[in-house]
């Protein structure tokens, strides 16, 4: 009687095994493949895969350049005529002084320039943001101060703050805001309302 007992248990435990293995792979065949996510993979499993669980974005596309309190008055002046013959190439974005301005792309500043300097005349502090991988590029007018840490050749993530919002430059005593400038593949600045997504708060005149 013992024996048969113990017979039976075994071919009980071999029908479960089997049951089991043949439902991981099932299972398996119908998933797809899973990635490998290092934001929860467990520690010390370095070859375990896990399904993404984050929203992936794309870093390539510009975010809202600027905070957007207390203050945010978009002035939809691209193309707009300046003196001396001169047209408008940006957009400016009324607020007051000290207002983050930020990365609106993963890339790398450049042709930062300095108040006070002989090509500050019209631009005051301003940076020039190149997005990673590519040529299209962002510049960014009349600052305030730029973040502590950066300087031409800096790498940013998108969202970083990298300066303030003030009235260097043309911009006149007290008028501060951030004029912001969109230049696909390295080319001629287009309307940057036509690339950004207004952000809830602020108006458009």
């Amino acid at each position: 009687m013992r024996t048969h007992t113990l017979r039976r248990r075994a071919c009980i435990a071999i029908s479960i095994s089997a049951v089991l293995v043949v439902g991981v792979r099932d299972l398996a065949a119908a998933s797809p493949a899973a990635t490998l996510d290092p934001s929860s993979a467990v520690a010390g499993a370095a070859t375990a895969t896990v399904r993404a669980s984050r929203i992936s974005y794309d870093a390539t596309k510009p975010i809202f350049p600027m905070q957007t309190t207390p203050r945010c008055a978009i002035l939809d002046n691209f193309g707009d005529a300046r003196p001396g013959g001169r047209v408008h190439q940006g957009t400016d974005m009324l607020a007051t002084l000290g207002q983050e301005v930020y990365a609106v792309v993963n890339g790398t500043l450049g042709h930062q320039v300095l108040a006070g300097t002989a090509d500050a005349t019209l631009s005051g502090n301003a940076w020039q943001l190149t997005v990673a991988g590519g040529t299209t590029w962002y510049a960014y007018m009349h600052l305030s101060a730029f973040a502590a840490g950066l300087q031409n050749g800096s790498v940013v993530t998108q969202g970083q703050v990298i300066g303030y919002v003030g009235d260097t430059g043309d911009a006149g005593p007290g008028n501060y805001h951030l004029h912001f400038e969109v230049h696909p593949n390295g080319g001629n600045a287009i309307n940057a309302l036509t690339v950004l997504t207004v952000p809830p708060g602020c108006t458009v005149t």
